[in-house]
């Protein structure tokens, strides 16, 4: 339960007669023992809203609040210097400052369990983002890949997968992966499209995409590569899949080696 601005402020306000209320009576009174009494009760129920459960608290206050106000009828039956009208002001008090209480406190344990949920949530999101253009690592790639595949599986759309070998070896295959990989951030579709790495190759999720559009993708990847580096054919070679069966296919790609 998550109370509203205006819910809120109806609360603050039903709060303050009550105790303007008790405060009226104070002044007209001759005697302190009952307010006594009504500041213990009132304290007691302070106590019980902020360290019970609020199931308990609402079970407690509950019966309380029906205590009080069998002690208040015995009250008026003894004829204190209380006159009845005094001792109803005082239960109505009583129920206007307890129980706006009562609802303001649940509502910021409610407001904090969802805050907690949320921040558990965008923790658990975080590693599906891609914001940084960083590639993902193997467990990121696949729990995004079947999360991606639901929403496509609802819509009836295809998806490739795309391996990227870098087929250089020695002292050269590091620098030629470091450039493949700012090639491929910078080709794909940031909002759809993500990768990994997988030894000297990149595996490449291309979402909502045909073959033809596979191979528009390697063209543009080629075209970006020899802006990056003079060069006609760049040492790299392409292997796409139609995600079918996703377990199968990403298995079959680590299990490929790199170099062909």
């Amino acid at each position: 339960m998550i109370i509203r601005k205006a819910n809120f402020s109806l609360l603050l306000f039903l709060f303050m007669i009550g105790n303007f209320l008790l405060f009226a009576i104070a002044i007209h009174s001759s005697s302190l023992e009952v307010f006594f009494f009504h500041w213990a009760v009132l304290l007691a129920s302070v106590m019980v809203i902020l360290f019970l459960s609020p199931k308990w608290s609402y079970i407690v206050i509950s019966a309380l609040t029906v205590l009080y106000g069998f002690l208040l009828c015995y009250f008026s039956y003894l004829q204190t210097v209380f006159n009845q009208m005094q001792l109803i002001s005082l239960f109505i008090s009583y129920v206007l400052s307890v129980v706006p209480l009562l609802f303001i406190r649940h509502s910021f344990l409610s407001m904090d369990i969802r805050m907690k949920e949320l921040l558990a949530e965008t923790v658990a999101l975080r590693k599906y983002m891609d914001s940084d253009g960083l590639m993902l690592t193997k467990q990121e790639f696949y729990e995004r890949s079947k999360i991606t595949l639901r929403g496509m599986n609802r819509r009836n759309e295809t998806g490739f997968l795309l391996k990227v070998s870098v087929l250089s070896n020695g002292v050269t295959q590091k620098a030629w992966q470091g450039l493949v990989q700012n090639v491929i951030e910078e080709t794909i579709r940031s909002d759809f499209d993500f990768f990994m790495s997988e030894g000297a190759s990149f595996i490449i999720f291309l979402q909502n995409t045909n073959e033809e559009g596979v191979i528009k993708f390697q063209n543009r990847l080629l075209s970006n590569l020899r802006l990056q580096m003079n060069m006609i054919q760049p040492p790299i070679h392409f292997r796409d899949y139609a995600i079918v069966d996703f377990d199968e296919v990403y298995q079959m790609l680590l299990e490929e080696k790199s170099n062909v």
